[in-house]
């Protein structure tokens, strides 16, 4: 039952991709012919409203890559590591600070040494990855 109902959420956010991709060639052939105002509002107004069904879909794609990483053992017997993949998985791609900060919030303490050995641990096993852009933030193994 969870992998069907996370196969539908994945298709669903796929298809909502497509839609976005099909509205952004949509909106580059009407600026390029100028012909129609109104219909580039409506089109961005169809954007936002597919735009507020996507952003939960992704939050509950990653919940669901997240649960499958919380039950390894390394992750589901060390609370920091638990942490750092749930803030991961809710917030999306974060760098050292923001997770230090998440971790803090849990807990009530946390130190940045700690968050940063947790990280190569958990980017060693495969869990998380570093995304390849200024500001070394991190996110979940697709």
């Amino acid at each position: 039952m969870v992998k069907r109902t996370e196969d539908r959420v994945r298709n669903l956010d796929q298809k909502l991709d497509q839609i976005m991709n099909r509205l952004d060639t949509i909106e580059a052939a009407l600026a390029t012919s100028q012909q129609s105002a109104e219909l580039s509002s409506v089109l961005s107004d169809l954007r936002t409203g597919i735009s507020l069904y996507s952003e939960p879909l992704k939050a509950i794609k990653r919940l669901y890559d997240a649960r499958r990483f919380l039950k390894a053992t390394a992750v589901e017997k060390d609370e920091i590591s638990r942490i750092i993949v749930q803030s991961l998985a809710m917030r999306g791609e974060l760098n050292i600070s923001q997770l230090e900060r998440e971790v803090r919030s849990a807990r009530g303490k946390a130190s940045r040494r700690i968050v940063r050995e947790r990280l190569k641990k958990l980017e060693t096993d495969g869990i998380v990855q570093r995304v390849p852009r200024p500001g070394n933030k991190y996110r979940l193994v697709q």
